[in-house]
């Protein structure tokens, strides 16, 4: 007992563990156990019941837990891991992880029979009670310290190895998205040249070669945020993350970009639906950072915008006529921000023909018992009520067919 919780205090480099809730649980637990007094039981018990709760609220196994938390912590070790490879990983702090490792990977086979059976022995007149508590679960794990950090190398470290996507907050701040769109680069229908342009980029980016920052232009529900996201999902087996920032906070993008720019993962800062009204102080930070700032855009960045606007600020014609002198000078500023993006690449609405095709391409995807004349002729229909055709609106309709005929299945 002594020896678990001295071990445990020993942590060097995942000393960060120390600080979860379950792994405080358990020194806390063998704290009591390890006291001659054997004075606190309800404390115990209480302890114990709560490192069940915790673990059967979380729906994992203690094993799996702990195991968690080794994958995802930002420590040296992970991060030098990500950085140089595991390979090139300094000896003594290989050795100082490994050890580390060893206690944890220990502390993962303790099961709650054990941990039982240890109560039972520091409160023996209470052995009947304590049989009758519940337990946790373990899972039998083949645990390899080599491939914890052969992990890091893959994956990265911390929050970045656990998930893909984030958002970027006013105070600087990144939060998980956790439950990211799971759409496919395969579920997007024609507009095959602008997504071959976009997957180009990307992969120039993942192998490290120049690419651009992209603004994908074009009319609401043609896809442009649906091919970024698709993006993603596809390449970030590979090291791809993604980091979105709304418009509000576009002062903060070289704080963002300065802070990326020092992990080893390739990113790509999304902005989504991006517009200017005139005199906006986010229009001239927009365009410092794309060219103009003194500090080189990191090269495992690539900034991905959308927008319904080729020039993406609003104007007026009063602003196009104006009373300046230098009328021309005023007007050239409003474009020269799509300009410093290196590649554009237009969305446009399709005609009525590509419309049915997306129709059937995504029914046939979705194998709806549908003939094709009464597919269309609602697919029509469908159009006019949400004033045109897109392939938002293809999607929506398919998808309204699904649920009639589900609902159908349903009542017969």
């Amino acid at each position: 007992r002594q020896i678990i919780n001295n071990e445990l205090r020993s942590l060097v480099i995942y000393r960060n563990l120390l600080d979860d809730e379950i792994i405080q649980n358990l020194i806390d637990i063998f704290d009591i156990l390890n006291d001659p007094e054997n004075s606190f039981f309800e404390e115990c018990v209480s302890l114990y019941s709560d490192l069940c709760s915790k673990l059967f609220e979380k729906e994992i196994s203690l094993s799996d837990y702990i195991l968690d938390l080794i994958l995802y912590d930002e420590n040296i070790f992970s991060k030098q891991c990500s950085k140089v490879g595991f390979v090139n990983v300094k000896k003594n702090l290989r050795d100082a992880a490994f050890h580390d490792l060893d206690i944890l990977f220990s502390l993962c086979a303790l099961s709650a029979k054990d941990l039982k059976d240890e109560i039972r022995i520091s409160f023996p007149k209470e052995k009947d009670f304590v049989s009758g508590l519940c337990e946790y679960a373990i899972t039998d794990i083949l645990y390899d310290k080599e491939a914890v950090g052969e992990f890091y190398e893959k994956n990265s470290f911390g929050v970045f190895a656990k998930y893909r996507a984030f958002l970027f907050n006013s105070d600087k701040s990144l939060k998980p998205v956790s439950n990211l769109d799971d759409i496919k680069l395969s579920d997007l229908k024609l507009y095959e040249a602008q997504r071959e342009k976009v997957i180009h980029n990307t992969l120039c980016l993942l192998e490290g070669t120049p690419c651009c920052n992209v603004l994908l232009y074009g009319d609401r529900g043609t896809g442009k945020s649906s091919t970024v996201k698709a993006v993603l999902n596809e390449y970030s087996s590979k090291g791809l993350r993604m980091v979105q920032l709304v418009k509000d906070n576009i002062m903060l993008l070289p704080d963002l970009m300065e802070r990326l720019g020092e992990i080893p993962l390739k990113f790509i800062i999304f902005v989504d639906d991006l517009t200017f009204n005139e005199n906006d102080y986010n229009f001239g930070a927009m365009k410092t950072v794309l060219e103009g700032s003194l500090n080189k855009q990191p090269s495992n960045i690539a900034i991905y915008v959308t927008t319904n606007r080729r020039h993406l600020i609003k104007e007026t014609f009063s602003s196009r006529e104006g009373d300046e002198i230098h009328r021309a000078d005023t007007i050239d500023d409003t474009i020269s921000l799509s300009e410093r993006f290196g590649l554009t690449i237009t969305f446009s609405i399709p005609n009525k023909d590509n419309y049915l095709e997306i129709v059937r391409q995504i029914a046939e995807d979705r194998n709806l018992p549908v003939e094709r004349e009464e597919l269309f002729k609602g697919a029509e229909r469908f159009a006019l009520l949400k004033n045109g055709r897109t392939p938002r609106v293809a999607k929506q309709y398919v998808d309204s067919v699904e649920s009639n005929l589900k609902l159908s299945a349903g009542v017969k």
